[in-house]
Order: structure tokens, then C-alpha cells, then sequence
């Protein structure tokens, strides 16, 4: 059986979360983050984003807006 959570590419990921290796602040978007969800710079993305995995909590985010899931984000995680 496969548990595995496939990436939706809801961008919410490269916009919650603080990323100091791209200088990137909670609750902003990723400079690289395209319109349909996809990194701009994928092949040279920080080993914290190689890293990300989708999980059952990405699962469950989909089913809000974008900033439903930016919001719940930050709060969990004061990311």
C-alpha cells in the first residue's frame, strides 16, 4: 500500500514557510515560485525545499484557499 501524498502544487509550501537561504520571509512567495505552482529554479532549489515532502497536511490544505492555507501555516508553525 502506498501512502504517499503527491505534490499538488499549490505553492502554499514556497509561501508559508520562512526560507533564510533565499532570504524569504513567512508569508511571502518564493521569488522562483511560478504562476502554476512549479519552481522557476527547480534544479538549484535549497536543499530545504529538495527536502519538502507532501504529506497528509498538504492532504487536507487543499481543500482551503490559498491564504486559508498560508494563514494555518503560519499559526501552527509561526513559520
Amino acid at each position: 500500500m502506498n501512502n504517499k501524498i503527491e505534490c499538488d502544487m499549490c505553492g502554499t509550501c514556497c509561501t508559508a514557510y520562512s526560507i533564510s537561504s533565499l532570504n524569504k520571509k513567512a508569508g511571502e512567495p518564493c521569488k522562483h515560485l511560478l504562476a502554476d505552482g512549479r519552481c522557476g529554479d527547480y534544479e538549484n532549489r535549497p536543499q530545504v525545499c529538495r527536502d519538502f515532502q507532501a504529506d497528509f497536511f498538504c492532504y487536507f490544505l487543499s481543500s482551503l484557499s490559498k491564504q486559508e492555507q498560508i494563514e494555518i501555516i503560519k499559526e501552527l508553525y509561526d513559520a
